[in-house]
């Protein structure tokens, strides 16, 4: 019954709206169209194709917003994390050839790289599979706090990580850095004396007729592009520019520009091994051991699903190519917002429709409806809700609404979803240091403390908690 009831106020929340829905022959389409259409401020652009024929393509929001120009299906976005896997393809096309194997380390190739752990010890696969443990320049204080106009090219990124000390021994653990596949950029010229956007130019962007696909310098004129943006967190429920928050031109990493064409475009090729062999770019897209991510491929789904491809995001970008291999599905979608403004759930919901729900989808969703009930009908009925379902919370999609409050300036009902996240995951340090935070920006000084302390409590070495209590009891004096 909790299910049955849950599932009711699904239907009623997607039922009530004004918008005319629109109809497609499939009855898939017709539901994700719908579904799109009735997400509030999203923006961007989606493609979805099936054995191998477009059947929905649609743009939605605005690539400039102060002149009021629309997205169209033609309209470039960033495609963030994507460029990944055009490096990852680069690599295979290299392995398949004969000219480098996945167990050669970086000294191979790069001799004079500086960390001498990392030179004889970091292999091809570990770059791949982000297992290196090299640190991770796209975080490092000396990236944030200098002018991105410095970081153009490949040579001037080597300074903020080849003399850094490794984040753990090679092959220890995942850990997601932009620094292995700037490595295997590095690598590629290496290997083909050519520069690397040349190379991918002419193996990959050329093969897949991919015309509008580019690492290009941001700061100067691209066309028909959409201007990234993101929630202020100085100004209340302002939008920004993101021109100054990342990379300055796109690289081995990600950070170039492509429309929905050109990645269909490309996800077909791979597909239908255009770009590699079968055995590599079933190398690529098969996952033995079942982890989230594989030779520069990501995995969703449930186990075995057959969901593959790759996304990206960061302030105000968000992008994804994904496979349903058996299904037949290609989706493509593009944002130039924040990841929480309707990307996650344009992606989520897409997937379930196509191919079926899953604990992690379920969570979503149930949360987003949960968060809803916090801010429009209380604290207290969210609660309820709750209690009552069989469905779990996610922390980390509850605790993003309730900064998107903050920044917004809707600090009380920050507060609520940050007091439904305490209720929910009382163990939770971050929980506890998200409320303070809150009461914090709301002038609730003693509240903040209390909760600031809650949380060191939970965890002594909550750095941010410290600070941030330190501070506050500076003011209480």
């Amino acid at each position: 019954m909790k299910r049955l009831a849950y599932l009711l106020v699904l239907i009623i929340t997607f039922s009530c709206t004004n918008k005319k829905p629109t109809t497609f022959k499939s009855l898939k389409i017709t539901q994700i169209a719908n579904y799109l259409d009735s997400l509030d401020g999203f923006s961007g652009a989606v493609l979805i194709a099936k054995n191998d024929s477009i059947i929905f393509k649609k743009a939605y929001g605005y690539a400039h917003i102060g002149h009021k120009v629309k997205n169209n299906t033609k309209t470039k976005f960033s495609y963030a994390s994507i460029g990944k896997s055009f490096t990852a393809v680069a690599i295979f096309q290299l392995i398949q050839e004969g000219k480098l194997s996945l167990q050669d380390n970086i000294g191979k190739y790069l001799p004079n790289y500086a960390n001498k752990v990392a030179r004889d010890s970091v292999t091809i696969e570990l770059l791949l599979k982000h297992r290196s443990g090299l640190p991770n320049y796209f975080h490092s204080e000396k990236f944030l706090n200098t002018s991105k106009e410095q970081f153009r090219t490949m040579e001037s990124l080597t300074n903020l990580y080849e003399n850094e000390p490794l984040e753990f021994k090679p092959n220890q653990q995942f850990a997601y850095r932009n620094t292995n596949y700037i490595i295997l950029g590095r690598i590629i010229e290496a290997i083909t004396k050519i520069p690397y956007e040349k190379y991918i130019e002419e193996h990959i962007f050329s093969i897949a007729n991919m015309k509008n696909t580019g690492n290009y310098d941001i700061d100067l004129t691209i066309e028909n592009a959409a201007e990234n943006y993101t929630l202020s967190d100085l100004f209340p429920n302002q939008l920004q520019k993101t021109i100054f928050m990342g990379s300055v031109k796109g690289s081995p990493a990600g950070g170039g520009y492509s429309n929905v064409d050109d990645l269909y475009q490309f996800s077909k090729a791979f597909k239908n091994n255009k770009l590699l062999d079968t055995k590599y770019t079933n190398m690529m897209k098969n996952n033995p051991k079942n982890d989230w991510y594989g030779y520069g491929m990501q995995f969703a789904g449930a186990k075995n699903s057959g969901i593959y491809g790759h996304s990206g995001g960061h302030y105000g970008t968000g992008a994804e190519w994904r496979i349903f291999e058996k299904q037949n599905y290609t989706v493509i979608l593009l944002t130039n917002k924040d990841l929480d403004q309707g990307f996650f759930d344009a992606r989520f919901f897409i997937e379930k429709t196509i191919s079926g729900t899953t604990p992690k989808l379920d969570n979503y969703f149930f949360t987003k409806d949960v968060a809803k009930i916090c801010l429009n009908q209380g604290l207290q009925q969210a609660k309820k809700v709750v209690k009552n379902s069989n469905f779990k919370l996610s922390q980390i999609n509850l605790n993003a609404k309730g900064y998107e409050m903050i920044k917004r300036g809707f600090y009380k009902k920050a507060i609520d979803l940050f007091t439904l996240e305490v209720f929910s995951f009382p163990e939770s340090y971050d929980a506890y240091d998200s409320l303070g935070e809150a009461y914090m920006k709301n002038g609730q000084i003693r509240k903040a403390i209390k909760n600031y302390q809650k949380s060191l409590e939970i965890n002594p070495e909550n750095l941010n908690g410290k600070e941030k209590l330190g501070k506050l009891l500076a003011m209480n004096n």
